[in-house]
Parts: structure tokens; C-alpha cells; sequence
């Protein structure tokens, strides 16, 4: 195997605790997920801890098992669900969460909650204003419940188990970034699929890219080198996030782009608190801000089973604010 780990994990997969919700973690020695099933009851959801690292164990409960998987992020989780399909069987949502996330049992219960809800397929927390973070479209909004995005970050997100069926393919592809640029695009109709939920809120820790030697990256390789590697695989390239429609705190729809990058303005704010440099806070808020209003969606569908040809079918997406009713 090229992660280094053993032919297979095992002829069975451990029995959890019977929730429809999933959390799998790549599991480091300093991992904080042992935070995230504290509380005086049950969670509302299972956690499978797919350790890279031996750590400390959580206590024996139902709803949680550990196994070992050793490697890189992406091809751990390639591999669990390779030899683990029962997985996609047997919960309707599955978030895969990196390890330095800080959050609590209740808002991840609650976080499941916005898929069927709203009918995402593919959706994120968004991230507390001292994160450290890639894209300042992750950063929370105040003002809105969620905001229906053209991406959401291998960071954190969840899936629903039909969708992470579909985008399987692109974790067998050997890159440990850039798959989330393109994981929204594998269907026809993703309008108002995808989303960042600024109703739940998590904290990222760790400064971006500085596990890249944990992901295979060489010394002088970066992000962008790998991600422009695999998008010319596809023939296709990723024009930013874009904030197309959202939900606001009470509950009304908007499809007015200028209204939501007027209402981001308040994102400005996070400056007094960011870890983030300050050349890299203003460029991303600026860039994120500029996207809101003039970039293209760019969600046209991506054909995988074209993948590695010369070029890869795009098809015009269909989106329409109305195409799904409000909750």
C-alpha cells in the first residue's frame, strides 16, 4: 500500500452506535477530538478514530471505535471506505474532520442537522474569527445561517453518503489537496447544494500547511504546484470561492450577490482578532469579497470517468436560486 500500512484493517468493521451520523478523524498524537464527545449524554452521532499516530485512546463507549491506518490524510480515508463500503451504507451523513479542529458535542449535533434540512449534499462549519484559515469565505457570518458556496474545504466537511459515494474516485487520485476544489461539481444540478454553515461555528488551530511533510509534499513543493497538477488532469481550473445565495438569522433566502458581499464587510472586524499575517488576512477578505461580486460560479460538471484523458467533459451547470423550496 502506498500510505505504509498493513493489506487490509480488518475482515469486519467495529460495531458503533447505531446513529445515522458519522464523524471519521485522522487521528494525530495531539489530536483534540476527545473534545468533541464531551458532554453529560450520549452524542448524537458516532466517531470512528482512524489513527496515523498512536495518542491516547477515548474511554470505551458505544458509538466509538479507533482502528490504525498509517499515512497521508487523503489515501487513509481512500482506503477506509475502499475496504469499509458499509460505511456508506449505513449512515446518511459522514463528516471527515481534520484533528485540530476545536468544537463541541453540541454543535456538531447540530451541524448534521442543516443537511436534511436544507437538502445539502455537501457542507462545513463555518470557522470562529481566530482560526487560522485558507479561505476567508470560511470565516462565520453574523449575519446569515448559512451561505451556499461553490466549494467547501477539505478542512472539514460532511457529507451526505450518497455524495461521498459519488466523489470517491477523486481520494483513489494520489493528491492530498485540491480534490475539494472539485468535489462540487460532480453533478448536473448543484444548485443550492453545498454550503458553509455559519450557524456552527469551530475553531482551526493549526496554521495552515504546516503538517505538508505528514502529506507527502517535498521540501520545496507547495499547495498550488499539486492543485494546478490535478486540475489540468481534469482540464478545468478553480476561480475562487464564490458566495452565491443565503440564509439569513431569520430564516429568509437571498440570491443578491452585492447584498451578501455587503453584508461580509462585517468580516473586516475579524482583523482585531486573527492569528492570520496581515498581508495574508487582507488579500484573502479582498479576494473573497471581489469573488462575491464578479466570479462565475465555475460548478460545471466534471466527468471522473474521463479522469487522466487530455481533457475532461464540462458540462454547463443548471442553477436557479428557486430550485429547491426554503425550509
Amino acid at each position: 500500500m502506498p500510505d505504509g500500512a498493513s493489506s487490509t484493517l480488518g475482515p469486519a468493521f467495529p460495531r458503533l452506535g447505531g446513529s445515522r451520523n458519522l464523524i471519521v478523524v485522522r487521528a494525530g498524537r495531539a489530536s483534540l477530538h476527545p473534545g468533541w464527545v464531551e458532554g453529560p449524554s450520549r452524542p448524537g452521532f458516532d466517531l470512528l478514530v482512524a489513527r496515523f499516530e498512536a495518542g491516547p485512546s477515548l474511554d470505551e463507549r458505544e458509538g466509538h471505535a479507533e482502528i490504525a491506518i498509517s499515512g497521508r490524510k487523503v489515501s487513509g480515508f481512500a482506503r477506509l471506505f475502499r475496504e469499509h463500503p458499509e460505511l456508506l451504507a449505513n449512515y446518511d451523513f459522514i463528516a471527515l474532520l481534520d484533528d485540530d479542529l476545536r468544537a463541541s458535542q453540541q454543535d456538531l449535533e447540530r451541524l448534521f442537522g442543516f443537511g436534511d434540512r436544507y437538502g445539502l449534499d455537501l457542507f462545513q462549519p463555518s470557522l470562529s474569527w481566530t482560526s487560522h484559515f485558507s479561505y476567508a469565505a470560511c470565516l462565520s457570518n453574523p449575519h446569515y445561517r448559512l451561505r451556499y458556496t461553490n466549494m467547501v474545504e477539505m478542512m472539514c466537511p460532511v457529507f451526505r453518503a450518497a455524495h461521498l459515494a459519488r466523489a470517491l474516485p477523486l481520494f483513489d487520485l494520489s493528491f492530498e489537496t485540491g480534490i475539494d476544489l472539485l468535489w462540487c461539481r460532480l453533478t448536473d444540478s448543484p444548485g443550492l447544494r453545498y454550503a458553509i454553515v455559519d450557524d456552527v461555528v469551530v475553531a482551526h488551530t493549526r496554521p495552515v500547511g504546516s503538517t505538508k511533510h505528514r502529506q507527502g509534499f517535498g521540501k520545496d513543493e507547495t499547495y498550488d504546484r499539486q492543485i494546478a497538477r490535478l486540475l489540468d488532469m481534469f482540464g478545468t481550473r478553480f476561480r475562487g470561492i464564490v458566495t452565491y445565495a443565503a440564509i439569513d438569522t431569520m430564516g429568509r433566502r437571498t440570491g443578491s450577490r452585492p447584498a451578501i458581499a455587503l453584508r461580509s464587510l462585517v468580516l473586516w472586524r475579524a482583523w482585531a482578532v486573527t492569528p492570520m499575517p496581515t498581508r495574508h488576512f487582507v488579500r484573502f477578505l479582498t479576494d473573497y469579497l471581489r469573488h462575491c461580486l464578479w466570479r462565475p460560479l465555475n460548478l460545471g460538471r466534471v466527468d471522473l470517468k474521463r479522469c487522466g484523458k487530455a481533457s475532461c467533459r464540462l458540462a454547463a451547470p443548471r442553477i436557479a436560486i428557486g430550485e429547491h423550496p426554503q425550509p
